[in-house]
């Protein structure tokens, strides 16, 4: 066995036993999706609640 290929298979081995060993981290999709929707639904009920507020207040302004 020449050495780049005894590199390679130890390179391989050590990168393989690297991946099995990390535990899975981060978020899914799903999970994204969720938070996404989320954040989109809150920001829906935020603008739906200045614009009641704000209507409400030009409604008291004399002359309209």
């Amino acid at each position: 066995m020449s050495t780049l290929s005894r590199k390679f298979r130890t390179g391989l081995g050590r990168r393989i036993r690297l991946l099995r060993e990390q535990s899975e981290a981060g978020l899914q999709t799903v999970e994204w999706i969720f938070l996404v929707v989320g954040i989109l639904v809150i920001a829906g009920i935020v603008i739906a609640a200045v614009t009641t507020f704000v209507d409400g207040q030009v409604a008291l302004l004399p002359g309209t």
